[in-house]
């Protein structure tokens, strides 16, 4: 198993094997970091799973989403993933390109949207190609 540079979170580094970490604070607040583990080489018309982990240290339960505004050519398939107030969990969304083409995607980490102001949100941008 190949080990990457940890993430850095809202409440430190974040050891983890999938591209992207989000860490939820004490007081809730949502924060998304890039690692550098890879995202892989995409086929054109083939989903993707792009791997989260989810280090929950504000042991929060609810619903956590993934969105994007749209982006031509990209299918993002991100159900609500469940937090369960585990402090680590694992997750997966999933993309799709449909020509050989390189997008730059903003995505959106949502907890406890209905909270507002104890739930703010984070953004990271992926730069993903299909060959």
């Amino acid at each position: 198993m190949t080990h990457h540079a940890p993430a850095v979170g809202c409440c430190g580094p974040v050891a983890t094997d999938a591209p992207i970490a989000v860490t939820i604070n004490p007081e809730a607040r949502v924060n998304v970091a890039r690692s550098g583990a890879p995202i892989g080489s995409l086929t054109p018309g083939e989903w993707h799973p792009v791997a989260v982990t989810i280090v929950n240290d504000g042991f929060v339960t609810g619903p956590l989403a993934v969105e994007s505004e749209p982006v031509s050519g990209l299918q993002l398939e991100s159900p609500a993933h469940e937090l369960t107030g585990e402090h680590r969990q694992e997750t997966v969304f999933r993309v799709r390109l449909d020509a050989p083409t390189v997008v730059d995607v903003t995505l959106t980490f949502r907890a406890l949207g209905a909270l507002g102001g104890l739930a703010n949100h984070s953004t990271v941008n992926l730069l993903l190609s299909a060959r």
